[in-house]
């Protein structure tokens, strides 16, 4: 897969942070981003000129008609797949006594864990609906990587921005994507967190953008119990896409 170009999926980060109808300063859209105010600044009135933003009152960007539906029917879609997914994953942690999120790409360089099934476990894994990681950060980030099949330099590019909490070269980084496309499942055994062991697994689409994870404490688990985990966690992607095509089927019957 070839590098993707920043501009444009800055330009996308920045429609994507108005799609909720809010409008943002300069400082604010920067921020949001994760883009210099400089950059941003130029983005900013390049799409306005395109007619996708306009500028208001407190020099406030928002998008413009019919941008602004758009982004509202895709924000209302992703929230309603979000709202559906979250029993299946309160479930799944019942029954596999283990912390299950759904993660979304945010931009170009973060993961948000939008949706958790918590473990009712005595001893349990603290995450938080919300908290953010860098996107090549964890379990999740070698399946998104594997997923998009990235190029060399992008992953070197999203494997520096990580903050190992136990050292790791970006070789052995590299061979363990790879091992996660032959795979079809991410693996971090303590190297973003320490005493914890992870997997993830990309939902079967084009776009990428959404991954289910498990936690568990690291040795807690056999070789067998985590290869039953990963397969679990595919059959839970699977069901969790098809929520999505469920969502889409009368749209698609009424343009046919």
């Amino acid at each position: 897969m070839s590098s993707p170009v920043p501009s444009v999926v800055q330009a996308f980060a920045i429609v994507r942070a108005l799609a909720d109808g809010r409008a943002l300063t300069l400082s604010e859209v920067a921020q949001t981003c994760g883009i210099s105010p400089s950059s941003c600044l130029g983005l900013l009135r390049t799409l306005v000129g395109e007619g996708v933003l306009s500028l208001g009152e407190g020099k406030r960007y928002a998008l413009s008609p019919p941008w602004s539906e758009i982004a509202a029917s895709d924000l209302d879609r992703a929230t309603r797949l979000v709202a559906r997914a979250r029993p299946m994953l309160e479930r799944a942690a019942r029954v596999w006594h283990a912390p299950i999120g759904l993660w979304r790409v945010i931009g170009r360089d973060r993961l948000q864990l939008v949706a958790l099934g918590q473990s009712v476990a005595a001893t349990r894994i603290h995450m938080e609906e919300g908290q953010r990681q860098p996107i090549g950060s964890g379990a999740v980030g070698r399946a998104l990587a594997a997923a998009q099949r990235v190029g060399r330099d992008e992953l070197a590019r999203r494997f520096a921005a990580v903050r190992w909490q136990r050292p790791i070269a970006f070789d052995d980084y590299a061979t363990q994507v790879a091992e996660a496309v032959a795979q079809g499942y991410g693996v971090d055994d303590g190297l973003s967190y320490a005493g914890i062991a992870s997997l993830a697994v990309c939902l079967p689409d084009d776009a990428h953008s959404l991954c289910v994870s498990a936690s568990v404490f690291a040795g807690s688990r056999s070789e067998a119990e985590f290869a039953e985990l990963a397969d679990a966690l595919h059959q839970l992607a699977a069901d969790i896409a098809a929520l999505d095509q469920k969502q889409l089927s009368p749209t698609r019957k009424a343009r046919a």
